[in-house]
Formats: structure tokens, sequence, C-alpha cells
């Protein structure tokens, strides 16, 4: 009997090591297809960046064939698809994205954008709340959602938002612009005129488009 045991127990070692070699073998050829499909996403981008958009995106789809939890490849593809004019498609690969790699700042922002653009100005806050998680210390994050705010009306959200982006990145005219925005649609044209002043001196351009977002309608 004892014999008997200690036969079953080789076998049982001998089974568990194949097991493993297996899963050895597995993670390393995923590894493999991984690197080989990040390589590939790289040469897409070349692909598209002269002109040959029909060949990027074939590759692309051939490497999520291949690797299809590569969040780089759905990225770059992702991108190609918002340049091209494709919010829709693009907002879903995004959405793939988030859900392969949650902490993608970039795509929080850039997913909040295609969502604007489709016009769901609720999703594109919520993306973009997501990005201040995860990137607490870039402003340009509380300028996009303090301008989905001012959207949506909510004024306090907005100014919030916004005076923490200045804080932040107080040399960026949109900042400030945002701001000013926010202050008219207050009521407070001092206030207002004091944040388009200060977008005025740090880019001159910026006094046209403050006048033109402050009229009326706008």
């Amino acid at each position: 009997m004892i014999r008997r045991l200690l036969r079953y127990a080789l076998a049982f070692d001998v089974a568990i090591g194949f097991l493993v070699l297996g899963l050895i073998i597995s993670a390393r050829m995923e590894k493999r297809a991984l690197n080989f499909t990040t390589k590939v996403a790289a040469g897409a981008q070349k692909l598209f960046a002269v002109g040959r958009r029909e060949e990027a995106r074939g590759a692309l789809e051939e490497a999520l064939q291949v690797s299809p939890n590569n969040p780089i490849v759905r990225r770059e593809l992702a991108m190609q698809l918002a340049a091209s004019g494709q919010p829709e498609a693009a907002a879903q690969q995004l959405r793939l994205v988030l859900t392969a790699s949650p902490r993608d700042a970039g795509a929080a922002r850039k997913l909040a954008e295609m969502l604007q653009q489709l016009g769901d100005a609720q999703g594109a806050a919520a993306s973009l709340r997501r990005a201040c998680e995860l990137e607490a210390e870039n402003g340009m994050n509380y300028i996009a959602l303090a301008s989905v705010l001012l959207e949506l009306g909510d004024l306090a959200g907005a100014r919030a938002a916004a005076e923490r982006g200045t804080g932040l990145a107080p040399r960026v005219p949109q900042a400030h612009i945002v701001l000013g925005l926010i202050a008219d649609r207050r009521g407070d044209q001092a206030a207002a005129q004091a944040s388009f002043s200060r977008a005025k001196r740090l880019d001159p351009a910026s006094a046209t488009l403050s006048r033109s977002l402050s009229l009326p309608g706008n």
C-alpha cells in the first residue's frame, strides 16, 4: 500500500510539473505576443502619419487577433478612429482600453472628448472626473472638466474645477477663459473681465475667443 501511495504521489508531482511548465510556456508566449503586437502598433502609427490609413487599420486589427488584451494596440486604434472622424467607434475602443488598463488617465480624457462629440456631456464629465482622480496634478484635466460642467449648468462644480485647474496650470489661457465664462454666467462681469484680461496677457488671441464665447446664447 505504501508503494502504491508513493507511485500516486510521484504521478501527481509529474502532473503538477507538466502543468507548471505549460503555464510558464503560455506566459512566455503571451509576453512575446504582447511585445510583437506593441511593435505593430508603433508601425501602424507611422503608416497612419503618412496617410496609409487602411494599411494602419488592417495592421492594428490583425494585431488584436493575436493579442486582444493589448491596451497599447487598442489605444492606437482608438486614436486613429478619432482622427478619422469616428467618435463612436473610438469611444468603444477606449472603453476596452480602460477595462484592460483602468489607470490610463489619457484614455479616460480621450474618451471624454469622444463622448462630448457624441453629445453625452454627462458621460464626458464622469470620464473627466476619473482622469482627475488618476492624474490629480494635471491641470488640463480640471480645465476640461470645468468646461463640461459649465455646459451642464453646474456652475459651482465648474468653478471648483476651474479654480483647481488654474492653480495647477496658471499660464494656460484656456483656464482663465473658462473661469471668465463661469463668472459671466454667474453675472459677475468684473470677475469675468479680470479673467479674460489674464488670458489676453498670456495669449493676445484669447481676447477674441473670450468675447465670442461670452456673447448671449453661447
